[in-house]
């Protein structure tokens, strides 16, 4: 039976999403690290290229003999705009915390080399999404401009009461300019300890609908699938999404029946 999320009990160290129940073949791994001041932890890619969101706080990598530092910044999801850092395969690091660090590590497969970046607040696309009642703010933070191979992360933050993802769109193979092959993961973060969110994930070619109850640090997996997500009332709803597939010329095909959103 697959299953299509699963929760995470973020503590300190590294805290690892069970992936391998979502029939994925292209994304690889998700962990959030969580790591006190001053704490230390030596990670490599192997053969997977990386993506690391900051969350909280601030940290320093060492790459290649060389360390970059301050990397971050901000108070939490909800305060400002993220850090990031794109690690090719085939590589060693280190990451130390200065202060306090939390972050997202996203793990996809690839077969090329490429080049490290890190990627500053203000390098990130910030961009409002949607109209009416499914706008919503987006980050795109390794995208199209980055030396990614295959790997696309960002982030929305979804109002109180909006849907995001509409119309529901799938992005399951490769039919280019209509639509890419990209597996998809979600993890949330509510701006509530109470607050809440639901994800809509259907396919009638695979006889599945499921509705995803959302709350702080759950990941949701999209193999494939319509999917749709929408905020309770009153709280504002936080996702870092992650994809992987064949390049980074991402597409979305939307429902037929809901389509006419768009126009």
């Amino acid at each position: 039976m697959i299953e299509y999320s699963t929760q995470l009990d973020v503590k300190d160290g590294l805290n690892k999403a069970r992936i391998e129940n979502g029939n994925f073949k292209y994304i690889k791994g998700f962990e959030v690290l969580s790591l006190k001041d001053g704490a230390v932890l030596n990670l490599k890619t192997g053969d997977y290229e990386t993506g690391l969101v900051v969350f909280k706080g601030k940290c320093d990598i060492d790459i290649d003999g060389k360390s970059y530092k301050d990397i971050g910044g901000r108070g939490s999801v909800f305060s400002g705009s993220p850090a990031g850092v794109y690690i090719p395969i085939g590589k060693k690091y280190t990451v130390k915390s200065r202060g306090g660090v939390e972050l997202a590590i996203c793990s996809s497969v690839c077969d090329k080399a490429s080049e490290f970046a890190v990627i500053k607040p203000e390098d990130v696309k910030e961009m409002e999404v949607g109209k009416d009642n499914w706008k919503r703010h987006v980050r795109i933070i390794i995208g199209p401009s980055s030396p990614s191979v295959n790997l696309i992360v960002g982030e929305t933050i979804n109002p109180p009461g909006n849907w995001s993802g509409t119309p529901a769109h799938k992005h399951e193979k490769v039919n280019l300019p209509a639509e890419s092959l990209h597996e998809e993961l979600y993890y949330f973060r509510v701006d509530k300890p109470q607050g809440f969110g639901i994800e809509r994930l259907y396919s009638p070619e695979k006889n599945m609908n499921e509705l995803i109850y959302l709350k702080d640090n759950t990941v949701t997996f999209m193999p494939w699938g319509y999917h749709q997500i929408v905020a309770a009332p009153g709280y504002t709803l936080y996702y870092l999404f992650f994809l992987s597939g064949e390049g980074k010329s991402l597409a979305g095909f939307a429902d037929p029946d809901h389509k006419w959103l768009n126009t």
